[in-house]
């Protein structure tokens, strides 16, 4: 696992709260979240890869499809806990920017899930992590972010994020915008706390020349 920066200080939180934070987060409904894109995941069997799995909710959902889902988390904890539940998914633990462990695999996904982790990386870790991302994609490939906007839990390292500077940055590395849509938190005290997301889906279509 490689992570610097805020997402190695997001990584030491999130190890610190894993057993609060693994029931909420499996209590979210996969249709009700993921339902701004829901049109977006593939119908027909591909390559999926869930980047910041967590609990592995959602890797198991792909899988429940009939995809073949590679799943990677840098907590420990949240990693232990999804290995047993779901001997489909290959869970791997690695992180942003650089996804060291996934990388030397060599392997390229159809359908690239990252839902709730941008807003960890700092400037530079996001520009790295943009150039990991399009090493992953196949050709034609998506990849599906999910970016949150709003007040910073406590102790939690969080960084604003401009969808049109992310679509720029992404543009640079091969992907053209496809899809983009504003949504509510679906969890109650984050919606009253004023947390927001913006659905984000860039098809990887080349290098820009």
């Amino acid at each position: 696992m490689t992570a610097r920066g805020g997402s190695a200080a997001a990584i030491l939180r999130y190890s610190e709260n894993a057993a609060t934070l693994a029931d909420r987060y499996e209590a979210i409904p996969n249709e009700a979240y993921y339902a701004p894109v829901r049109h977006l995941i593939p119908v027909r069997p591909c390559r999926i890869v869930d980047i910041g799995t967590a609990t592995g909710r959602d890797a198991r959902w792909f899988a429940e499809m009939g995809h073949s889902v590679t799943a990677v988390e840098p907590v420990a904890a949240f990693l232990d806990a999804a290995r047993k539940t779901d001997d489909r998914v290959v869970w791997l633990e690695d992180a942003l920017p650089d996804l060291a462990n996934l990388r030397v695999r060599a392997e390229v996904y159809d359908y690239i899930n990252v839902a709730a982790v941008w807003q960890h990386l700092d400037l530079q870790e996001r520009l790295r992590a943009a150039d990991t991302l399009a090493r992953l994609a196949a050709l034609g490939g998506l990849l599906v972010m999910a970016l949150r906007h709003g007040p910073t839990p406590p102790g939690m390292p969080v960084y604003p994020i401009d969808p049109d500077d992310t679509a720029d940055l992404f543009r640079r590395t091969g992907f053209t915008e496809v899809f983009r849509a504003k949504a509510q938190s679906i969890q109650a005290p984050n919606r009253a706390a004023g947390v927001t997301w913006t659905w984000l889906a860039l098809r990887r279509v080349g290098a820009e020349k």
